[in-house]
């Protein structure tokens, strides 16, 4: 009972110690209500009407007499899905390349002579893409387009050189090989034509499993928690520490001290992570405030951790600031989860703002995974294992032998 009462006294001077930055604190508290919650909407806006992308002109020009060019501009004007992002108008090869000089073109294709013969023979003539210097974007969109018909193309090939191969082992009669050719290139072309039928469009979450408001503030209010180690640094200077070597003798450990401290750090964060969560999570009120709590602790930890490794609360803050920076561009807190690397998103999952983020949203019904239970657990039981060694140094050290 005696360990306990001094427990609590000692809680209550240190969190009396805490709460004299009250600036500081109502500086934070605005940060976590109204910056992820903005910042969420915002992205939600920005990654669901995505930019403004006019498309490209493709101007095909040919020998003179040669119908090809403008066969193309009627064929592929009546496909959907090119027509979206690609229009294709015929020229004569000076005019587009002037059109391209004026900007009214994006690319200019020139066909040779004979273009279709010499792709329904196998000879794949060369064709000559030019294109603008001063629009790279447009450019590769072009390049890749190009890529993927010669792919296309590819495949086609081989299945009519299978189909032919099969016709001379074994002619039937009363099919010329003319006849061959034509009936499997038209094949193809209807199943070009028809290739959308062949796919199945699956709509993709940016953020993947959280919806994309949710992602960000979550995503943000643990950054913030994290980032708030220097408030933490007054409890963890050598003058508050001082004296606890004193205590040691009188038959007080460290333990007391520390964990004090801890959860100080804890009740300081509480009433900066319940609000934010409320107004940002889902699910019922005393399990999100019970999530409050494990994130303050384990941000609690964390912050000791960084005040006893620095000398400064500058030196705390850095290192505060640069791991909490770190694990929301782990988390996909920055750029959305599907824009990063594929390398970089396999190692999501090691970072703290990840933990905190999945904890916080599954009082709403998402899946906590087991490394978002266990990550945490190990983490801050090691973090606390190193800060007791760090916070008996520093409280030795900080006593003045005279």
């Amino acid at each position: 009972m005696e360990s306990v009462r001094f427990f609590t006294i000692y809680w209550k001077l240190t969190l009396g110690r805490l709460c004299r930055q009250r600036w500081l604190l109502a500086g934070l508290a605005l940060l976590c209500l109204l910056l992820p919650l903005g910042a969420g909407r915002a992205a939600e806006a920005l990654l669901s009407q995505g930019v403004d992308f006019s498309g490209v002109t493709l101007a095909v020009a040919a020998p003179e007499g040669d119908e090809v060019p403008r066969q193309l501009e009627r064929f592929m004007g009546d496909m959907e899905d090119i027509a979206q992002y690609c229009r294709i108008v015929s020229m004569e090869e000076g005019a587009a390349l002037a059109a391209l000089a004026r900007g009214e073109v994006t690319a200019v294709l020139d066909l040779p002579e004979n273009f279709i013969r010499g792709v329904m023979w196998g000879e794949n003539p060369d064709l000559r893409l030019i294109v603008a210097g001063d629009r790279p974007l447009e450019s590769l969109l072009l390049l890749w387009v190009g890529q993927s018909a010669c792919d296309i193309l590819s495949a086609f090939q081989s299945g009519v050189y299978a189909v032919l191969d099969l016709y001379e082992e074994a002619p039937p009669s009363g099919l010329t090989r003319d006849q061959v050719v034509f009936d499997i290139n038209l094949r193809y072309i209807t199943l070009a034509v028809d290739r959308t039928g062949m796919f199945r469009t699956q709509e993709i979450s940016a953020t993947q499993v959280l919806p994309v408001p949710l992602h960000y503030a979550l995503a943000l209010i643990s950054y913030f928690a994290l980032s708030a180690a220097p408030l933490l640094v007054p409890i963890y200077s050598t003058d508050w520490l001082g004296p606890q070597r004193r205590l040691r003798a009188a038959g007080r450990s460290v333990w007391a001290g520390y964990f004090s401290g801890v959860a100080a750090g804890a009740a300081l964060l509480l009433p900066l992570l319940i609000p934010a969560l409320l107004l940002s999570g889902e699910g019922r009120p005393l399990l999100l405030i019970g999530t409050a709590l494990g994130m303050a602790l384990f941000c609690s930890i964390f912050a000791s951790v960084c005040c006893l490794l620095s000398r400064s609360a500058a030196g705390c803050g850095l290192l505060a600031f640069t791991v909490s920076l770190l694990s929301l561009a782990l988390a996909g807190g920055i750029l959305p989860p599907v824009l990063l690397p594929g390398p970089v998103r396999k190692l999501s999952w090691l970072s703290p703002v990840s933990w905190l983020q999945r904890l916080a949203a599954w009082p709403g019904g998402y899946n906590l995974p087991l490394s978002a239970r266990l990550c945490p657990a190990l983490s801050a039981a090691a973090m606390t294992a190193l800060a007791l060694v760090l916070y008996r140094r520093r409280s030795n050290s900080g006593e003045v032998e005279l």
